[in-house]
C-alpha cells in the first residue's frame, strides 16, 4: 500500500489507541503493522488477541454503543484509520460489502472464542478431574496412614506390656 493515500494516524510500540470503559463509537482498521487486545485486572494484563494488517477492532462499539470491553495496543508501530459511526454507515451505503466484511470478521472472532472457551472448559475439568483424584488418594493415603499408625499404637501397647512383665521380673529377682 502507497502512503499517499492513507489517512490513518501512526501510533508507536505499546502506545494505546483504545483503553477499556471509554465510551466512543469509532471502529478501527489496521493499515500497517500489529496490535494487541488486552484485558486488565488489577496488575494483570491478558492478551486477548493480535491483529495485523487488513483486520478491523473496536467494530462492537458502532452497534451497541457501550463501553469499550478491551484496551487495544500497538506492537511496533501501526498506521491505524478510525471510522466514526456516521462515516462507517456513509460508507456501508456506497459499499455494502463493508458490511459484510465486518460481520465475516466478528463472525470468525466469535468462532475463535467459542474455541478458547471451550478449550478453557476442557481444561477446568480436566484439573476438576484431576483434583478429585488428589483428594481421594490423600483420603486413601490418610486411611493407610491411620491403619499403619494404629497397628504401630497397637505394638506399643504390647511392647509397653512386656516392658512391665520385664520390670516386675526383675523386680522379684532383686
Amino acid at each position: 500500500m502507497s502512503e499517499e493515500g492513507l489517512l490513518g494516524k501512526i501510533y508507536k510500540d505499546g502506545e494505546v489507541i483504545v483503553e477499556e470503559g471509554t465510551q466512543s463509537r469509532t471502529m478501527y482498521v489496521i493499515q500497517s503493522g500489529n496490535v494487541k487486545v488486552v484485558k486488565s485486572e488489577g496488575e494483570t494484563e491478558t492478551t486477548l488477541a493480535m491483529l495485523g494488517e487488513g483486520d478491523i477492532f473496536g467494530e462492537m462499539s458502532l452497534f451497541d454503543a457501550k463501553p469499550r470491553s478491551a484496551t487495544v495496543k500497538a506492537v511496533g508501530e501501526a498506521r491505524i484509520l478510525a471510522i466514526d459511526h456516521e462515516n462507517f454507515l456513509k460508507r456501508i451505503k456506497m459499499d455494502p460489502s463493508l458490511a459484510f466484511r465486518t460481520i465475516k470478521q466478528m463472525s470468525q472472532r466469535i468462532r475463535d472464542l467459542n474455541n478458547r472457551v471451550s478449550y478453557a472448559l476442557k481444561m477446568a475439568n480436566q484439573a476438576h478431574n484431576e483434583l478429585i483424584q488428589l483428594k481421594e488418594a490423600e483420603i486413601t493415603n490418610i486411611k493407610g496412614m491411620d491403619v499403619k499408625l494404629n497397628s504401630i499404637l497397637d505394638s506399643m501397647a504390647q511392647l509397653q506390656q512386656e516392658l512391665h512383665k520385664l520390670k516386675g521380673a526383675i523386680s522379684s529377682h532383686e
